[in-house]
């Protein structure tokens, strides 16, 4: 179009799985074409997303022991889902380097947040450092992105993060 915006409802414009899907008929039948070319009817189709979390590092953290250093580590969680993985502690440091992947199955990442929080490990029990709750509406429009987030209710603190959104597609034969 001349003033640079596409229209989206123009056939051209190439749709997910479950448009196709729900575009396809009231039976559900859709045609796929596996690996030989060989076209295939299924008839349900089930969207399964995958959001890869890969916590990097954090810089800046508040100091919370009476030595003026930290042993961090991370707590992520998914909201509606309550899926929850936790990083390993670095000891002895303000500035932890993690580097860790983690993998949530998503229902419904347009209605779901992503809570990562900031704890110190101690003998005796544990610290709250801080924390970022994200959407996921960025993951899903922008497929994958690196970002230094701000950490909430605390003094200071950075999370570096990779976010990746994966849609898997799941055709299972009538």
């Amino acid at each position: 179009m001349a003033n640079g915006y596409s229209n989206p409802f123009a056939p051209d414009l190439s749709m997910t799985s479950l448009e196709r899907f729900l575009k396809s008929g009231v039976n559900g039948t859709e045609a796929i074409e596996n690996e030989r070319g060989v076209i295939q009817k299924k008839n349900e189709v089930i969207v399964r997303d995958v959001l890869s979390v890969i916590v990097i590092f954090a810089e800046e953290l508040p100091a919370v022991d009476l030595l003026g250093k930290a042993d961090p580590y991370v707590v992520i969680t998914l909201k509606k889902s309550e899926m929850r993985n936790k990083t390993r502690v670095v000891n002895e440091t303000l500035n932890p380097v993690w580097n860790q992947t983690f993998d949530f199955v998503v229902a419904d990442g347009l209605h779901d947040m992503l809570i990562l929080e900031v704890w110190e490990h101690d003998t005796f029990g544990k610290d709250y450092m801080g924390r970022c709750i994200l959407t996921l509406t960025r993951a899903i429009l922008e497929g994958e992105f690196k970002e230094c987030f701000q950490l909430d209710e605390a003094k200071s603190g950075k999370l570096n993060l990779h976010l990746k959104w994966m849609p898997q597609p799941v055709y299972r034969d009538s």
